[in-house]
């Protein structure tokens, strides 16, 4: 069914994603959103404007028992996919068309193909924008959707073809002269060059989430082999490099688009190899619900860095899309704050803080008094508090004084026996530290180096506009969902080399991006090192990338705050794979499999053990 290719121990681990259970009666967007239900719930298929009430009448999606019964057993079923959910808000469409029009010009006139078009309205909208030569739909639902796509299918140079475009043998078969007849494969030269004239647009958000092998979902993997084929030129990526706008449920982009380092599995990596950008159009307001958070200063400023762009580039927020950080990074900048990343102590947005503020002001209010539960609760919810801000504080301390260090680095002033005294002595101070209070610093470290980094390294943090601001009932089901929209970029010319007739470097940096990925948080000469004995020395002493400071390099020797392999940006993944293959020494590609499955297997067998 998929070409599934590449390390799926690594690729993605959902034990690896934690969920907070809601604490609070939540309005029924969070239901909808967040309840890893296995049935529709009631009200999530509320039905908001005309789309959505035309396939709320289809039936499809009336809530059924686990025994498959409903309340309606007696008549016909729908034929249809009753996980697909679709854009059913005009205005919605609107917004986005008039958001990033000016983006989306260069593609007037194009070959549109769109996969999962559904209901229609988003590809209705696309069509009327772009006014294609060519718009082929890929629907498997005929009989459900047709009725809905007539008024598309009636215009010019549209034809609706009944097969499902995330199986790549019914996708191929599109990909013709017969379908595309102004489509031509490039020679290798110009397969890095854009190709504003095609155009793909595609709906995989699905609810409840479909899992496949060791992906999350069944998004998780259309998404992932997208950017494979951005890097193997393979399905529609053979014409040039061609944008993608992708609808998928909110938690599926976390994988593609992460907002903070601990989020950034291999499929973040792969994109930040291949993709110019990743934009997140529209969205879901607010955190990921993730257990993860970071220094609540760097999204600020990553906020106001964001409005920064936009005010530039003259991008207007349609009336009512704003979202809370956006309206707070505008005021800021308005009114002069300024926001220094290690300027002042790190703040984590942690839960208990708003149920510790709302126990003191019904404590105030005198609601509860100092022998009642709420009191004691409240007491340890101080204690916490002031606990970490003190711990926060000597974070802030502790990082001061390594900025200090690398500052004399870069200054190329400083004497080496004074840089010295003074790693040994702040390596010193961190060995005579908690081992939670130094994994929770190298933590906050990294995602500061990750932001501070010219441009930052994220994806999220580079983007050109804050996402729109959606709400459930825009879509049906009421399942919120955003917009990706996704530009290719040149790859890298070694990682194109896999396969036999070629030198295998793709294939080499696979196993060595699986390997080093594995034991990430290791410094890079240990992780090369046991790859094969010897890289090391011959790798880091050429490695420029590594030890520029301006762009995500690391000069320190203070162990424990060395360069590691998550750290690493794409620049430097990229010299990595070109000196390991000037490497004289290195192992050939079959004994680098043997090397990195005998390490995975070794890793495999201790975690089953535990």
């Amino acid at each position: 069914m998929f070409n599934f290719r590449g390390n799926a121990r690594y690729t993605f681990n959902p034990r690896s994603i934690f969920y907070r259970p809601p604490t609070t009666a939540l309005a029924r967007r969070a239901l909808a959103s967040k309840s890893p239900l296995k049935y529709l719930d009631k009200s999530a298929i509320t039905a908001s404007g005309p789309v959505a009430e035309e396939l709320a009448a289809t039936g499809l999606w009336i809530p059924r028992s686990p025994r498959g019964k409903s309340d309606k057993a007696s008549q016909p079923q729908p034929n249809g996919d009753k996980t697909r959910v679709n854009v059913v808000s005009e205005n919605l469409c609107d917004n986005i068309i008039s958001y990033v029009g000016k983006s989306l010009s260069r593609h007037v006139g194009c070959d549109l193909i769109d996969i999962y078009p559904g209901a229609g309205l988003w590809s209705h909208k696309l069509h009327d924008f772009l006014k294609p030569r060519s718009h082929i739909l890929m629907e498997p639902d005929v009989e459900l959707y047709k009725p809905f796509l007539k008024p598309l299918l009636d215009q010019p140079n549209t034809m609706l073809v009944p097969a499902s475009g995330i199986i790549w043998r019914e996708l191929n078969s599109i990909l013709t002269p017969e379908y595309l007849p102004h489509q031509t494969i490039p020679d290798a030269a110009k397969l890095s060059q854009r190709n504003d004239t095609l155009l793909v647009t595609a709906n995989i958000a699905f609810h409840p989430q479909k899992r496949f092998l060791s992906f999350a979902s069944m998004a998780n993997l259309v998404l992932y082999q997208y950017i494979e084929a951005i890097r193997n030129s393979g399905l529609f990526q053979r014409y040039g490099l061609v944008r993608m706008l992708i609808w998928t449920r909110h938690d599926d982009k976390y994988g593609i688009l992460p907002k903070l380092m601990q989020k950034r599995k291999k499929l973040a990596l792969d994109t930040e190899l291949c993709c110019e950008w990743v934009h997140e159009v529209c969205g879901r307001e607010g955190s990921d619900s993730s257990w993860y958070v970071r220094d609540n200063v760097i999204d600020e400023s990553s906020n106001i860095a964001t409005w920064k762009r936009m005010k530039d580039a003259k991008i207007r927020m349609p009336k009512g899309r704003s979202s809370e950080a956006l309206k707070e990074a505008r005021l800021n900048a308005r009114s002069g704050k300024k926001l220094m990343l290690a300027e002042r102590a790190p703040v984590f947005k942690r839960s208990y803080r708003n149920v510790l503020h709302e126990l003191e002001e019904r404590y105030i209010a005198e609601t509860f008094g100092p022998d009642s539960d709420d009191f004691k609760s409240m007491r340890n919810y101080q204690w916490r508090a002031n606990w970490e801000k003190k711990k926060h504080q000597r974070m802030f301390d502790v990082i001061k004084r390594y900025d200090a260090i690398t500052t004399l680095y870069r200054s190329g002033k400083a004497a080496p026996e004074k840089i010295e005294a003074l790693e040994r002595e702040l390596q010193v101070d961190i060995e005579n530290s908690p081992k939670g209070f130094v994994n929770e610093f190298v933590t906050y470290k990294d995602n500061l180096h990750y932001f501070r980094q010219d441009p930052p390294l994220l994806h999220w943090d580079r983007r050109a506009y804050e996402p729109l601001r959606i709400e459930p009932e825009e879509f049906f089901p009421n399942i919120e969902c955003s917009l990706l929209d996704i530009q290719p970029k040149g790859v890298h010319p070694l990682l194109r080399q896999t396969g036999p007739g070629s030198n295998r470097a793709g294939d080499c940096f696979e196993l060595i991006l699986s390997s080093m990925m594995s034991h990430s948080t290791i410094p890079i000469s240990q992780a090369l090192d046991a790859l094969m004995p010897g890289a090391a020395d011959y790798i880091i002493p050429r490695w420029k990338s590594a030890r520029d400071l301006r762009h995500g390099g690391v000069t320190n020797k203070i162990k424990g705050l060395e360069l590691t392999p998550r750290m690493l940006n794409a620049r430097q993944w990229e010299e990595l794979i070109e000196l390991w293959m000037e490497w004289p020494f290195r192992p050939e590609f079959h004994e680098l499999v043997a090397r990195t499955h005998n390490e995975l297997a070794i890793e495999d067998n201790i975690l089953a053990s535990e």
